[in-house]
């Protein structure tokens, strides 16, 4: 069921398209990719020519606000696709504590969306300052634009380049750009978690034990289902580790060679929110403890004693998954705002994770950060980020 959207540009702000100083979509007719979809070389750049066809610009309504337009159109997946982007725009905004500059090389002054792109098929591009968006399944009833997943991981590729800077060529390229993947699922799944649907969904999902196969958990393997290839190394939980992925860095697959990196970071967030049932006298710390090192035997008994204490009070749970994704967003804001000066390895990734802790929250998470990491073969040097 649609639900209404709040953005930060006041009503009147937006012109039509959706529009506003940063973002514009462009709802182009029968466009051809900025890339290639086989080698990703640009065959050209944005911005789409006035020249070039497109639907009219979506209009807001006599409020300035776009809430009244019927799902299933073009219209509202032009307005859904530029709210979505607002959305993941202004939540990093806020953990980066800065503007995030959309200015391409070509001087163009806006991010460009173009939500209804056939010819890309089952998938979604960004890159020099647009994102493109097809169908699931190649599927025109189910447009990538109106999934805020997809645009949140592309929306994340964007940003870290942002804070980051530029992919280097040579020895460090092929580990930035396995990164950047489990950095952009990672920018979806907090994004995602600024929504009260979601996490009243997960939490009634699990019963509150987030160590578990689930819809959080899942989110990347739902995205990437729609071509019957699931791709396990967009999936959070799972227990990958650098020695069992080696085989794809030969291979040169940044997918699978991110599974570690992307499944420490969860379990990280999993132990953060466990953290925090703790310190609210949700649960036990022996429960919390048995959670993390469980074995696949154990964890029936375990669930059904989160199941208990869930129960008695679903929403507490709910804001310590709140106050546990703040915490998680904040440590992979500093962390990547570092990474501009350290430069991007797994370990280095992790280092300044750990060096964010303990500047942000006196090392609370330090023990935390460091099991999380090392479960995956991924080295944390605490104090040389």
């Amino acid at each position: 069921m649609p639900r209404v959207v709040r953005v930060t540009p006041r009503p009147g702000t937006i012109k039509a398209g959706p529009e506003d100083g940063r973002i514009r979509v462009v709802d182009a007719i029968g466009k051809k990719p900025y890339r290639d979809p086989v080698t990703a070389e640009y065959l050209w750049r944005p911005p789409y020519p006035e020249s070039k066809p497109r639907e009219r610009p979506v209009r807001p309504g006599p409020r300035g606000q776009f809430d009244n337009l019927k799902p299933g159109t073009r219209e509202f997946s032009a307005a859904t696709a530029y709210a979505s982007v607002r959305c993941v725009l202004e939540i990093w905004e806020h953990y980066l504590g800065r503007r995030i500059s959309l200015v391409g090389k070509s001087g163009q002054r806006k991010l460009e969306v173009v939500p209804r792109v056939t010819a890309i098929g089952d998938n979604a591009w960004s890159g020099e300052w647009y994102i493109e968006l097809g169908f699931a399944q190649r599927n025109r009833r189910q447009p990538y634009c109106e999934n805020l997943d997809v645009i949140a991981h592309e929306m994340g590729h964007i940003i870290l380049k942002h804070v980051i800077g530029p992919t280097p060529r040579g020895r460090l390229e092929f580990e930035r750009r396995a990164h950047d993947e489990a950095g952009a699922d990672l920018v979806s799944l907090v994004s995602i978690l600024h929504f009260d649907r979601v996490v009243d969904a997960a939490l009634a999902q699990t019963k509150g034990k987030l160590f578990s196969k689930n819809i959080l958990s899942r989110i990347g393997e739902y995205r990437m289902a729609g071509s019957g290839r699931r791709r396990a190394g967009r999936l959070f939980f799972q227990n990958q580790t650098m020695g069992a992925v080696a085989r794809a860095r030969r291979k040169e697959n940044k997918y699978v060679y991110a599974r570690p990196l992307l499944g420490a970071a969860f379990d990280l967030l999993v132990e953060i929110y466990e953290a925090r049932l703790v310190r609210r006298g949700l649960i036990c710390r022996d429960l919390a403890d048995r959670s993390t090192h469980a074995t696949a035997r154990e964890h029936p008994a375990i669930r059904r004693e989160f199941a208990a204490q869930f129960k008695t009070n679903p929403d507490s749970f709910a804001d310590a998954l709140r106050e546990a994704t703040a915490d998680f967003a904040r440590l992979l804001a500093a962390a990547w705002r570092m990474a501009g000066r350290t430069g991007v390895t797994f370990s280095r990734i992790a280092s300044n994770i750990a060096a964010a802790d303990a500047r942000l929250n006196r090392g609370r998470y330090e023990e935390t950060i460091r099991r999380a990491f090392a479960r995956r073969g991924i080295a944390v040097r605490i104090g040389r980020s």
